[in-house]
């Protein structure tokens, strides 16, 4: 089933590295309101893995909480500039 593999994606408003991953098949849940968590995209896990998207531990938690919660953080320095991992 292709929903299955297909997460929205939401950052947290204060907080850019912070991110929320549902899997379409399943509700939005309320904490989801458009303010504090906004929508950035949607993946494909079978072809997509952002920076930081666990495929295992993401249907984990969607099993267990209904929600799979993941941070960017890994940053890299080259030369006078920055590159964060995307």
């Amino acid at each position: 089933m292709c929903a299955r593999k297909t997460y929205y994606i939401f950052v947290k408003a204060a907080d850019d590295r912070q991110f929320c991953a549902i899997r379409q098949d399943q509700p939005i849940p309320q904490m989801i309101d458009g303010v504090q968590w906004m929508y950035v995209s949607c993946i494909d896990t079978s072809r997509d893995r952002p920076f930081g998207f666990d495929v295992d531990a993401a249907h984990e938690a969607m099993r267990h909480r209904g929600v799979y919660f993941y941070r960017r953080e890994l940053m890299f320095r080259r030369a006078n500039f920055l590159l964060e991992a995307a």
